[in-house]
């Protein structure tokens, strides 16, 4: 009997975690698929807002306003083909996966268009501190990609998930690396350019690697197309591109942490002279008062 009892506290304890945890799908997989593809379109009004909150964000670049770069990111449609794209490799659908490539290719053309024609006509072409700050991707902004890229998937999948999303493409921030990089290409500067595309990359694969981790997670196979062998053959090509666009940043994060840890150094280094310097000017006073009261002593003598 007690035996009986603890098994039924435990199933039911189970039973409440697994309630509490799992991911159920609030919508059929029929309107998800269909928002997923849907989202992934270029033309007519996705193409359009895509080239105004490009416009928008790069004018929150140059004038250092976050509220207009927060904007520009949440009104972008920018990562609709990214998500499409790691969902198609999680459900092994060629046709889909081939679309999301081509759109978000589309896209990327369209965003540095319209970003680099804003940048030429723009009178002020000084750099600010927020291009500058697109230019570096670290490690950081990796685990931003890939958590921001499984949020955004159970955004998807999620009844009235739109803030979900609309808060992932804040965290993640793909729009402005890639106006950073429409900066290098309207002023000639290799750097922004490079700094920018790369910063955009890194979110992109990561963002993609979210939500093909979580895509892959809920459905197991209930979408899954019959392109086993060259699906497998797309992953380890994806896993190989990965790891070469992770290299850099972690580079580029090992350095800012030596130069922080530099900074440091310099500035407890700087704390400990004054400190010496205020210890001897103590120790000066200290002897000056015991020489003067000797003197004094002398005298009376």
């Amino acid at each position: 009997m007690p035996n009986f009892i603890s098994n039924t506290r435990f199933g039911l304890i189970s039973r409440y975690i697994r309630r509490q945890v799992l991911l159920f799908r609030e919508e059929a997989d029929e309107i998800t698929h269909h928002e997923i593809v849907e989202n992934a379109q270029y033309r007519g009004y996705n193409l359009w807002i895509l080239a105004f909150s490009m416009v928008l964000a790069s004018i929150g670049l140059i004038t250092n306003s976050v509220a207009a770069i927060i904007g520009a990111m949440i009104i972008s449609p920018l990562m609709g083909p990214i998500f499409a794209f790691a969902y198609a490799l999680a459900i092994r659908d060629v046709s889909l996966k081939r679309k999301s490539i081509f759109n978000w290719i589309v896209m990327v053309f369209v965003s540095l268009l319209s970003s680099s024609i804003f940048f030429l006509i723009n009178p002020f072409g000084k750099s600010t501190p927020l291009l500058n700050a697109f230019t570096q991707a670290s490690f950081f902004d990796i685990m931003l990609a890939f958590f921001g890229g499984m949020a955004g998937f159970i955004g998807l999948i999620k009844k009235e998930g739109t803030k979900i999303i609309a808060g992932v493409a804040v965290a993640t921030a793909c729009m402005p690396p890639l106006c950073t990089a429409a900066y290098g290409i309207a002023h000639a500067d290799l750097s922004y350019f490079a700094g920018g595309m790369y910063f955009f990359l890194i979110n992109c694969v990561f963002i993609g690697w979210g939500t093909y981790f979580l895509a892959r997670l809920i459905y197991h196979g209930k979408r899954v197309k019959n392109e086993k062998l060259l699906a497998n053959y797309k992953v380890w090509l994806w896993n190989i591109f990965t790891v070469l666009m992770l290299a850099p940043a972690l580079w580029i994060s090992y350095n800012k942490w030596h130069a922080q840890y530099d900074t440091s150094l310099e500035t407890m280094g700087e704390i400990n002279n004054e400190r010496i310097i205020k210890l001897e000017n103590k120790i000066n006073q200290m002897d000056a008062v015991i020489h003067r009261l000797q003197k004094q002593s002398n005298g009376k003598r």
